[in-house]
């Protein structure tokens, strides 16, 4: 037997009593006010359509979904922030370890970083760490980045003539 949540059951049960009491002609908008729903009338049909091929019961009503939220109280997100905080190494793999560790409860990695981000602890565009002391790449590197041809004896760069494919030669002989 599946285990829904109490959430899940409660907002089964009102979307049913809507259902019912709509067929009875009450009041959309005050139906939903007065149970709790925030539906629009477009998702009547989808409403009506699941009930009715789930045999008319508040089960076929359950919200399937396997949402975070419940998951993730505020409790959860200040430990999830202070975490990062403490230590900005680390990854959202091991945040997960630690978060199933601490809470016993799974959280995707994905879930981790939205998180992160929203509470303003992530590093931004999904860059790596590096630590405070970054070393600035070695002069003598520069060359693998600006290749400039070849070089003379004396060191200088020495330009080539980029004359082949794809440049105006002498035209006339052609």
């Amino acid at each position: 037997m599946e285990r829904y949540s109490v959430r899940q059951v409660n907002r089964a049960l009102a979307q049913e009593q809507l259902l019912k009491r709509l067929d009875a002609g009450e009041d959309f908008e005050a139906l939903c006010q007065e149970l709790g729903l925030s539906h629009s009338r477009n998702y009547l049909p989808e409403l009506r359509r699941r009930y009715s091929k789930g045999g008319s019961t508040w089960q076929a009503l359950i919200d399937h979904r396997q949402g975070h939220s419940y998951k993730m109280t505020p409790i959860r997100r200040a430990w999830l922030r202070q975490q990062k905080q403490e230590n900005p190494a680390l990854t959202q793999t091991r945040l997960a370890k630690l978060f199933r560790d601490e809470f016993q409860v799974t959280i995707s990695q994905s879930q981790i970083s939205n998180i992160l981000r929203a509470e303003g602890v992530a590093i931004p565009g999904g860059q790596r760490y590096h630590p405070s002391a970054e070393q600035a790449l070695p002069v003598e590197r520069v060359g693998v980045f600006f290749p400039s041809g070849s070089r003379t004896s004396d060191g200088s760069a020495e330009h080539r003539d980029p004359g082949g494919a794809g440049t105006e030669k002498d035209l006339s002989r052609a």
